[in-house]
């Protein structure tokens, strides 16, 4: 991980040029899997950790709407990561229903087993 002064510094200088930091949505799905396996942290700590980034006026989430209702889910909803992205994705987008072999969608409505 980024050592917290050089991420400061990083966001003070971008601030100055009046710039943004994109983190792309592969970024924010390492992100989620380092903290939860590396550094055991709880979902909800996860969610709060990445919303608090979402807050910084320098960063830019990429599908930034997926990302925080995946974040939701993946916290209250006891999801994999993964998964969560797969059915925020398709709410956001409208997408019905949700194809899956997967049994943990058994319980969304928009999922149907294959």
């Amino acid at each position: 991980m980024i050592k917290r002064k050089n991420s400061r510094n990083l966001f003070r200088e971008t601030a100055s040029k009046k710039g943004l930091l994109l983190i792309p949505l592969i970024v924010v799905i390492e992100l989620v899997y380092v903290l939860e396996k590396i550094y055991r942290l709880s979902k909800v700590e996860i969610r709060e950790k990445i919303e608090g980034l979402e807050t910084l006026p320098v960063i830019e989430l990429e599908s930034e709407d997926e990302v925080l209702e995946a974040l939701r889910l993946y916290a209250e909803e006891d999801l994999k990561f993964g998964d969560a992205m797969i059915l925020a994705k398709a709410r956001i987008s409208g997408i019905k229903p949700v194809y899956t072999f997967d049994k943990d969608f058994k319980r969304f409505p928009e999922a149907n087993m294959m």
